[in-house]
């Protein structure tokens, strides 16, 4: 008799582990809004003032 099956069937292979790709894609997402949400208060603290595309006469 093979190892395997038993009187009620074949064995159950054991749960495949999820895979962690998608951790992976949640932390970049995670790190990228912050980097962006720490630009965006820093660049509102520090206004810049608006610089003319054109110049006159000079």
């Amino acid at each position: 008799m093979n190892a395997n099956v038993t009187e009620s069937g074949p064995a159950e292979a054991p749960a495949a582990r999820p895979s962690r790709l998608w951790w992976w894609f949640v932390l970049a997402f995670v790190v990228q809004a912050a980097a962006w949400t720490t630009w965006l208060v820093i660049a509102s603290h520090h206004r810049v003032e608006e610089v003319p595309l054109i110049t006159n006469g000079r």
